[in-house]
């Protein structure tokens, strides 16, 4: 006796070692990769070239409308992570009624790698 299964069954039960799932919308499964948290060291000085510790350093993620504000450490130093992506953030640091200038990061890459330039910012009060 001769077993014959269609070619879909066997298909099925040998796999497919390239499948991607769709999503309902259409699009493909989110990869599923390695990633590390990406950030950048902000470092707020005074007038004098000093730390400026608890300086609030006012982010605003220009890509996405968010904004958020952080809080500097003793040293004057606060760090900015990537939340949302690739975009353009723009940093500015702020002790009572002094601030300092507007700096722009720009964050890039794709799901699973990224960057941002500068990598580190340094920002004085006027």
């Amino acid at each position: 006796m001769r077993i014959v299964f269609p070619l879909t069954a066997i298909l099925l039960l040998a796999g497919c070692p390239n499948y991607t799932p769709y999503l309902p919308d259409g699009g493909h499964a989110k990869v599923s990769c390695a990633t590390t948290e990406l950030g950048v060291p902000v470092t707020v000085l005074d007038r004098l070239g000093d730390p400026a510790p608890e300086a609030v350093v006012s982010i605003d993620y220009l890509s996405y409308a968010e904004s958020e504000n952080l809080i500097a450490d003793v040293n004057g130093r606060a760090v900015i992570k990537e939340k949302y992506g690739p975009g353009t953030v723009r940093v500015q640091g702020v002790v009572n009624d002094l601030r300092t200038q507007i700096a722009e990061l720009s964050f890039v890459g794709t799901e699973c790698s990224s960057s941002v330039t500068p990598r580190a910012l340094t920002l004085q009060l006027q």
